[in-house]
């Protein structure tokens, strides 16, 4: 069969009804809530539907300025929308007969309140529910939406939408779960798209008629907003899929739909390549290219190879690469890139230990992770210093667990810097079944987690660890403090905010140390571009760290000699 039909309790709901007449005028309308304008996915679709239905009307709603240094170091009023913002973004949407909605988990609450908001504005809105919350946890979102995407939305949503406007049954449309009243009509989910397909597709931009929500009402996207958000960086993704079956990420729920998910696919480098000179063109002051695929250097060495020698010729500006897996970090690979213009990496490493790791289902060992830190210190002095992903809370840990993590980082080779998260437990992963298996509470767990790290001394010496190489005597003092972050133990809320200050000061001086002025919010680094500094930068100051090919290749010789 198709599809399949589960009972669903929403007595009392009120519904979007089932449109039998033609529709050939339906105005659609989407929305984006998330944390900035960083959403590649919601992108992709939304260039897709409106180069088919180009009346359709999009906007993005950030959920808060989570570049402010105050709200990041006091973990206050981030990531949050009011009343009077959902009454507003409500509005807007309301305004469409088909209305599309995407988000991640943690904005799920919001979202919820925007549905039951559009619904008193519009009782007759058609509201679909896609994104990666609308993937991995569509048991919920179909309890508020009429329909809910479960896959890639590109070529699922024409399939609907056709039906839909005609007035035809769209119930059976593959990639999506329909609520019909008391029931939920759950099809099967296309194929995944092939690299042809992603070649056709239009490029990844923001396009001039968008809009976005700042400042209590919904505003042109211009560069003027645009800069506000992205500062003098441009976010892209190139590959989609992943190898790795890390219990912990969304990516098991698309791998559960299609194990060929692991698979990487991706356009052809000549597409992303003009996808990127767009960009340029229309948002001059971009000094910065951020990939964030989820696992860069998986892709083949002659896929990389084509790239940059396009990328060198034709755009030559600095550019990172935030998805790299240690097992897939080789040293050609990497002076490939660096040659080509890469000056930041950042690469996920999660735990320093192996019972960790392996609680994690995460195929890499410490060996490995060691090996590939060695070969980004080797080139330390040809980009800004890499950035790891460590995970510094897990209701799981043991205090051999926390320790070992803490020791991963004092022997790391220096410089470095890290992006550190507490664990956030997502819906429906293997992550929250292990925990529940184990009689854990998810719910209380992840509300307390994700109000922010706790002021252990555990995480303030992982912190204090990127910018001083503490004295081994002290540190061995200071380790005997170190407890998992669920256990009784002392807070060091002083000691915790200015190690942790000192990180962000060391961060943002390594960006200026290699002239890189990427990581600025939106009005500085505009007024840098605007009297000159970035051109002059261009000009001049890439040629100190825009390494000869030559002399990576003089590097990689000594190492293997």
């Amino acid at each position: 069969m198709d599809h399949d039909i589960t009972q669903l309790s929403t007595s009392g709901t009120n519904r979007s009804p089932h449109f039998d007449d033609s529709r050939v005028n339906v105005e659609i309308r989407l929305a984006c809530v998330e944390d900035g304008l960083e959403n590649m996915g919601f992108r992709k679709f939304a260039g897709y539907v409106k180069s088919i239905y180009p009346d359709t009307k999009v906007a993005y709603v950030p959920t808060g300025n989570l570049r402010s240094v105050i709200k990041v170091l006091t973990e206050k009023g981030a990531g949050k929308l009011t009343e009077r913002d959902v009454y507003k973004v409500a509005q807007f949407l309301a305004g469409g007969n088909v209305v599309g909605i995407s988000s991640m988990t943690q904005y799920a609450t919001t979202v919820h309140k925007i549905i039951a908001e559009i619904r008193k504005h519009n009782h007759r809105a058609y509201i679909i529910w896609g994104g990666i919350h609308a993937i991995i946890h569509p048991e919920d979102a179909i309890k508020h939406a009429d329909a809910v995407c479960t896959g890639e939305g590109e070529f699922a949503f024409k399939n609907f939408f056709e039906l839909f406007r005609k007035g035809k049954d769209y119930t059976a449309s593959p990639s999506f779960w329909f609520n019909r009243g008391n029931k939920i009509i759950k099809n099967y989910n296309l194929p995944l798209m092939t690299p042809k397909d992603m070649d056709e597709l239009p490029p990844l931009m923001y396009q001039d008629d968008e809009l976005v929500y700042q400042g209590m009402e919904l505003k042109p996207l211009d560069s003027k907003e645009f800069i506000k958000y992205t500062g003098l960086s441009y976010h892209t993704v190139w590959s989609i899929g992943c190898p790795l079956h890390c219990t912990f990420c969304g990516n098991t729920k698309f791998i559960a739909y299609d194990n060929a998910y692991r698979r990487l696919r991706h356009s052809s480098p000549r597409t992303i390549i003009e996808e990127v000179k767009r960009a340029i063109s229309k948002h001059p002051y971009i000094s910065t290219v951020l990939f964030h695929d989820d696992s860069f250097l998986a892709l083949r060495y002659e896929v990389l190879e084509e790239f940059c020698k396009l990328y060198k010729t034709e755009i030559n500006i600095p550019f990172c690469v935030f998805g790299i897996i240690p097992n897939y970090v080789r040293e050609d690979k990497i002076a490939l890139l660096l040659d080509a213009g890469m000056n930041r990496v950042r690469m996920g490493i999660q735990s320093g230990s192996e019972n960790i790791l392996e609680f994690y289902k995460r195929p890499t060992k410490l060996r490995r992770i060691k090996e590939a830190t060695k070969i980004f210190n080797k080139y330390r002095k040809y980009m800004i210093p890499p950035a790891y992903d460590i995970i510094l809370e897990n209701p799981v840990e043991t205090e051999e667990d926390t320790r070992a993590t803490v020791d991963m980082l004092y022997e790391m080779p220096r410089p470095f810097t890290l992006n550190a998260f507490s664990l956030r437990i997502i819906p429906n992963t293997q992550m929250a079944k292990d925990l529940e298996k184990r009689g854990l509470n998810i719910s209380e767990i992840d509300a307390d987690y994700f109000t922010g790290y706790h002021r252990t001394m555990g995480n303030a010496l992982v912190f204090a660890l990127t910018v001083w190489k503490i004295p081994r005597w002290l540190y061995k003092i200071l380790r005997k403090k170190i407890y998992p972050a669920h256990a009784k133990q002392q807070y060091y809320p002083i000691l915790f905010t200015l190690c942790r200050a000192a990180y962000y000061f060391k961060r943002g001086f390594d960006h200026l140390r290699f002239m890189d002025f990427s990581f600025l919010p939106g009005k500085p680094g505009y007024f840098l571009w605007k009297i000159g500094i970035i051109h002059l930068w261009r000009r001049f100051f890439l040629k100190r760290y825009n390494l000869p090919k030559k002399s990576l290749e003089m590097d990689q010789d000594k190492s293997i000699n």
